[in-house]
């Protein structure tokens, strides 16, 4: 950020909350999405999947619990949790530092690890990335 801001480097990728601040005071320009789609925050600003379909790219944060918790255990957990992310004032907060709470249950949330894991797992493959 640091870099782009003085100008050393032209463009990043970085979450909305980081840059949000710097767009709205001029400092930066939005130049694409990388959401499957647009966003309220910048309708007029195009997702990257609009030029090249299938090139999606979300942050994404969830709580975990050691692979060996009950499944009651997580159950209990997971719903409290969801139960603060659904309180208006979190929801506020969370809203305007441009996330969205999910409030996914233990098995969505393993299914999206999953399906993130499958995705990157394509890109890898398809790039040659090999681990040194």
């Amino acid at each position: 950020m640091t870099d782009l801001l003085a100008g050393h480097v032209d463009m990043m990728f970085d979450n909305l909350g980081n840059t949000l601040s710097h767009i709205k005071d001029g400092r930066l320009r939005v130049l694409a999405i990388s959401t499957e789609k647009r966003i309220p925050e910048f309708p007029e600003v195009p997702a990257v999947a609009e030029m090249y379909p299938g090139v999606v790219y979300t942050s994404w944060f969830a709580i975990v619990a050691p692979p060996k918790t009950p499944p009651e255990i997580a159950s209990k957990l997971s719903s409290a949790i969801n139960e603060v992310l659904r309180m208006p004032d979190v929801v506020k907060r969370l809203k305007a530092m441009s996330t969205t709470p999910g409030g996914q249950s233990p098995a969505q949330t393993a299914a999206l690890f999953a399906e993130e894991s499958q995705r990157w797992r394509k890109v890898i493959a398809s790039a040659g990335i090999k681990a040194e």
